[in-house]
């Protein structure tokens, strides 16, 4: 595997501001951010990573619902994108 800077960052969609790839892995607490695949997927092999980390029933849970605070999040960020 890759050796993997956990340090490195990019613009996190969700927040407006640039975040590390450690913060994406634990911004759940218990969980990634459920849009890491989306967000890292062009700069590191996410999945492979995530394993390394957590297991595959783990990252099941990526995929379900989402919370109410993570609905009313992503909606302030389209409507403030959309004005």
């Amino acid at each position: 595997m890759v050796s993997i800077d956990p340090n490195q960052e990019r613009h996190c969609p969700r927040l407006g501001h640039s975040v590390t790839l450690a913060y994406c892995v634990r911004e759940g607490l218990d969980l990634p951010c459920r849009l890491i695949d989306s967000c890292w997927q062009d700069r590191i092999p996410v999945r492979e990573y995530l394993l390394t980390l957590y297991s595959e029933s783990q990252l099941e849970k990526l995929h379900g619902p989402t919370s109410k605070l993570a609905s009313i999040v992503d909606l302030i960020h389209q409507a403030r994108t959309s004005q």
